[in-house]
Formats: C-alpha cells, sequence, structure tokens
C-alpha cells in the first residue's frame, strides 16, 4: 500500500512540472547583452521611410548603457530583484521584473499624460492631451523567428505590448475656416505590438503592425489592432542586423 501511495505521489509531482515549461522562471538578466558589442537596426516602414541606425553598448557593474551616434539613449540597470531601463528619448522609466514565467506581466507603465500643441508653421492652435497605458507580457519562449524576412534563431523570447491611448483636441476660439480641427473632440487608439529579444544579445525585433479604422463618431480614423476590418494597414518593423 505504502508503495503505491508513493508511486502516485511521484506522478502526481511530475504532471505538476510538465506544463510545457511555462512554470519555470525565467531570468530576464540572461536575455540582455552580456558584453560591450555595437549592434546594427534597420526600421522598415510602410510608407518607405526606412532608417538604419547603429547602438553601441557598453557594460560596468551590471548597468548597461546603450548609445547612438555618443549620446546615451537608455541605461540599463540589473538588480538583484528587478530591471529598471530609463529611456531619454521618451524620459520614461520601464520597472521591470528581472525573474518572470510565460504568461506574467514584465511590466506596467503607470498611466501618464502628456500635452502637445497643435501648431501650423510657426501658430499655435490648440493642444491635445495624450492619456496612455502600457502594459506588456511575456508570451512565448521560442527557439527562432522566422515569419519575416530577416530570420533569427536560438534561445528567444516574445512579448506582447498592449498600449491604450485616449486624445483629446482643444482649439484656440476664431480659426480660419481652412483649419480642420474640432474643439472637444476625442479619439482613442488601441494599438498591439511585439518585441523579441534574444539570449545573451538582447532585443532582436520590433513589430508594430497597425489597423486603421474609420471612427464612427468624428468621422476620422484611430488604430485598433483588435479589428478584423482595417480601412488601412500601417506597420513598423525593427530588426537587429547580426
Amino acid at each position: 500500500m505504502k508503495r503505491s501511495l508513493s508511486i502516485i505521489a511521484l506522478l502526481y509531482l511530475i504532471g505538476c512540472g510538465s506544463n510545457g515549461g511555462n512554470s519555470i522562471s525565467i531570468d530576464m538578466a540572461d536575455y540582455y547583452p552580456n558584453e560591450n558589442m555595437e549592434k546594427s537596426f534597420y526600421v522598415i516602414t510602410d510608407s518607405g521611410d526606412n532608417n538604419q541606425y547603429d547602438e553601441d553598448i557598453s557594460i560596468d557593474r551590471g548597468v548597461i548603457t546603450v548609445k547612438v551616434d555618443n549620446v546615451v539613449k537608455r541605461t540599463i540597470t540589473i538588480n538583484d530583484n528587478g530591471i529598471i531601463e530609463e529611456d531619454s528619448d521618451s524620459n520614461l522609466t520601464k520597472t521591470m521584473k528581472r525573474y518572470i514565467q510565460v504568461g506574467e506581466i514584465l511590466y506596467t507603465l503607470p498611466k501618464s499624460t502628456i500635452i502637445q500643441d497643435i501648431k501650423f508653421e510657426d501658430t499655435i492652435l490648440g493642444h491635445k492631451s495624450i492619456e496612455a497605458t502600457t502594459t506588456c507580457r511575456l508570451e512565448r519562449k521560442l527557439d527562432k523567428l522566422d515569419k519575416y524576412d530577416i530570420q533569427y534563431s536560438g534561445d528567444i523570447l516574445k512579448f506582447k505590448c498592449i498600449e491604450d491611448k485616449k486624445i483629446k483636441t482643444e482649439v484656440r476660439d476664431n480659426l480660419p475656416d481652412y483649419i480642420n480641427l474640432q474643439d472637444g473632440e476625442e479619439r482613442s487608439d488601441y494599438n498591439i505590438s511585439y518585441f523579441y529579444m534574444e539570449k545573451s544579445v538582447g532585443l532582436i525585433a520590433i513589430i508594430d503592425d497597425d489597423c486603421i479604422i474609420d471612427d464612427k463618431t468624428n468621422g476620422k480614423t484611430r488604430i485598433n489592432d483588435t479589428s478584423l476590418r482595417c480601412k488601412q494597414k500601417r506597420y513598423t518593423h525593427t530588426f537587429y542586423l547580426k
């Protein structure tokens, strides 16, 4: 009887540990560059406005510094339980988990509000407030990425990011008739994008495919990547050139 119970217990433990690897904790520190290196990226857009840029990456005592044209763009600090990434262009700080499982959230950006001027040449016509929330989740662990023109193989993580954005426009009084702006106009964008990281290499690809639909409330267009009917499709793809 005791032997039978031991066998059942063993089978139970095996069953609990065979969840396709999803229960295995992944150390995100392993998916950043592990040595000083230069990385070239190629950006491809639907408009044909393609460009290439180079990153100079240096590592010092757990801090990764990323420069473009000798200007610091990002710093990544790897701590015992978390990773902090500071972006100088967007002025955003990402506080990320260091140890993560498939299906878990890597980071959530706090709700932010940005006020931007609406300008025509040098004249300010009004402003728009942009309120956004962003969440990125580890979706899958891969051994290759081959659905695009540039293909990769290795130990790869796929992340899915969702940005939910609300935009409100406020304009000045007595604008000329040729200025097509409405005061108090509101619209929303729901954007889904993906990024991929390879072990010991870091970021290798960013895929942002946008579905443009008609906004029935104001007759204009907006992004809704959950829609199956797109008036127009746009994309921005960024690839690491090995």
